[in-house]
């Protein structure tokens, strides 16, 4: 048993940890949520399964599911009701750590939401995980005051963060939401798939840079490529990357849609929209608006995560890609420009699209077999109207 001293010790030592992570990704989480009701105001990510222990004044455990059973080390919860916690509170955790938690959370009267790392954590004390992540397994901890007992969650959050970690720069929280179903495995091998492509940038930008100072081109761009990267999460597509002025992104990737091309239309005419209302409003300040073109492709395309041990990309690569590019590079401004294979891939998505009221009547205008630049035969172009 640990002395009065020793505790008191623990807890400031907890408390200078929790302060220094409050603020964070901790306590904003998308998907909080209510455990208990009536059992206070303790929150955790929705959607991941919860291991809950609760512990009486007299530090005896009086309510535990059997997942939280298997996290302390035991064959049945039964095991662990009525008997001190202090008998439980030792192993992988680290001795005490649940008890100085519970006593840090009935000194302050809060509830406190802590993350923290355990490598080589044992997989038997856990629900079972997609990958060893390393080796590091990364748990939440909600402890929360109720009267003079304390309730507390505990979650494993390595995939979560993962996946945040890992899809955040590329795609929406509401993306990441859906992604958390689908195992890592999945989403990280490399295969060849049918998507669609988008890229756009703007006309003269170089020429447009000349004129300007640095922080007039950074303010320029940042404006410009906010407006475009809202209109790819809107129709929940994957930013890939900026490079410049250019914006590349994907549809139907890293989560799978099958109405991918109409998606990366319905985002082409949302960007071309939203970029004329940038374009007034730099216009009626008397700053350089350059037009943006738009180039969209469908086709078979290498995705994964591609790179060096050091160094690793979430891309797409292939024919398509370059196709693409090319289109866009071709595009007028406040144009877009794409091919045959988009226009059916789209008119099928049409078919699936979960919102029909919001497809425009599309229009395909041909532009003629037109010769793109390391494309080997010409290819039959079409101008996309509403």
């Amino acid at each position: 048993m640990k002395t009065y001293d020793q505790y008191e010790t623990e807890i400031a030592e907890l408390k200078a940890e929790i302060e220094r992570l409050r603020g964070g990704a901790l306590l904003t989480m998308a998907g909080a949520k209510s455990v208990a009701a009536g059992m206070g105001a303790s929150f955790t990510i929705q959607g991941l399964e919860e291991l809950i222990l609760l512990v009486d004044p007299n530090r005896t455990v009086s309510f535990l599911n059997s997942e939280m059973a298997r996290l302390l080390g035991a064959d049945h919860k039964n095991k662990v009701l009525g008997t001190p916690l202090s008998q439980w509170d030792q192993g992988p955790l680290g001795e005490g750590f649940l008890s100085t938690l519970i006593e840090a959370s009935l000194h302050s009267g809060q509830t406190y939401i802590l993350e923290r790392t355990f490598p080589d954590f044992p997989s038997d004390r856990l629900p079972a995980q997609d990958l060893a992540h390393g080796g590091m397994t990364l748990l939440r901890f909600v402890a929360t005051p109720v009267k003079d007992r304390v309730q507390i969650v505990v979650q494993d959050v390595t995939h979560a963060r993962w996946l945040e970690n890992t899809f955040s720069r590329y795609v929406s929280p509401q993306v990441i939401e859906r992604l958390r179903t689908v195992p890592e495995s999945e989403l990280m091998k490399v295969e060849r798939r049918k998507l669609t492509v988008l890229f756009g940038d703007l006309r003269g930008f170089t020429l447009a840079c000349q004129e300007m100072e640095a922080e007039e081109v950074c303010e320029m761009l940042n404006g410009y490529l906010s407006a475009m990267t809202e209109c790819v999460d809107r129709y929940e597509g994957m930013v890939d990357k900026f490079v410049g002025d250019e914006i590349m992104a994907v549809f139907g990737a890293p989560l799978y849609t099958e109405d991918h091309a109409l998606r990366a239309l319905l985002a082409g005419e949302a960007m071309l929209k939203a970029h004329q209302a940038w374009q007034e409003e730099r216009k009626s300040q008397g700053k350089i608006a350059p037009a943006v073109g738009i180039g969209i492709a469908t086709g078979e395309i290498v995705i994964g995560n591609i790179g060096t041990p050091s160094r690793m990309d979430y891309t797409v690569l292939g024919h398509t890609v370059n196709l693409a590019a090319r289109l866009c590079a071709k595009a007028e401004g406040l144009e877009i420009l794409t091919t045959k294979a988009t226009h059916q891939a789209a008119m099928a998505g049409a078919k699936i699209y979960p919102r029909p009221e919001e497809i425009p009547r599309f229009r395909f205008e041909s532009k003629g077999k037109i010769e793109l630049k390391n494309v080997k035969a010409p290819v039959d172009v079409f101008r996309v109207l509403t």
